[in-house]
């Protein structure tokens, strides 16, 4: 079984890529994965209209952030999760939930295993 330890975002990203079967996240990383696990678990429809809210923030100063609010309360998500979430970058997110698992967490420690196909 492969297994890989990451620390950051880019060897995240670059151990789902390359098909680990497991990883193990560290430090700040893994609690934040953890905080924006529900995003990933988030219907389609409402993270479309998330990312194009937290998309425009630069845009707009800050204004669309406004509008991930009531997204986020009719959807039930945290605007933390989504602030951490976007800060991660959804798509990664959404992607190393979608072919991955949570096996176990505790602060500061997070362990996924690849799903089987």
């Amino acid at each position: 079984m492969r297994v890989i330890t990451v620390r950051t975002k880019t060897e995240l990203e670059s151990a789902k890529n390359a098909g680990y079967e497991q990883i193990t996240v560290e430090g700040e990383l893994a609690n934040k994965l953890k905080s924006s696990k529900k995003i990933a678990v988030a219907g389609t429809i409402t993270v479309g209209l998330l990312a194009t809210a937290l998309a425009a923030v630069p845009f707009t100063g800050g204004l669309s952030m406004a509008a991930a609010v009531p997204i986020a309360t009719l959807t039930g998500l945290e605007v933390a999760a989504i602030i951490t979430a976007a800060s991660l970058g959804l798509g990664l997110i959404i992607a190393l939930f979608k072919g991955y698992e949570e096996i176990s967490f505790e602060a500061g420690k997070m362990v996924l295993k690849k799903k089987q196909s």
